[in-house]
């Protein structure tokens, strides 16, 4: 992609093109960009939840969701794991794991230790 850019600015070193056309061409290629690397870095199929209580090594709750899902379980996470964790003092940024979700990225959205008890929401 740099050799674009290097085209781009050439053309408008020799002035072939004006700057206006040259920041609109630079900004295609970073959306060409943008759209190429997420493509590229590996998607989750599966959103996980697990729950362990009492420092247990096994998850009292072990919930494996496809991912395309998600959207339509959102409300449930956003509602009640909202509240049940407000409760305890852990805010957490609802739009941030709406985004995450609906990004694919894989890897944890949420892990909360709360002494003996853990919760793990991830992507994979």
């Amino acid at each position: 992609m740099n050799e674009e850019k290097s085209k781009v600015l050439k053309m408008l070193e020799k002035g072939k093109i004006s700057a206006a056309e040259a920041m609109e061409l630079l900004e295609a290629l970073s959306r060409l960009e943008g759209k190429e690397g997420r493509s590229a870095r590996s998607r989750g199929r599966l959103l996980k939840i697990r729950v362990y209580e009492d420092g247990a090594s096994e998850a009292k709750v072990n919930v494996n969701i496809p991912l395309a899902w998600s959207k339509f379980i959102a409300p449930f996470i956003e509602q009640k794991i909202g509240e049940k964790l407000g409760e305890k003092g852990c805010g957490i940024d609802m739009e941030k794991i709406r985004e995450t979700l609906e990004s694919g990225d894989v890897g944890k959205i949420i892990d909360i230790n709360d002494g003996g008890n853990r919760v793990e929401i991830s992507i994979e």
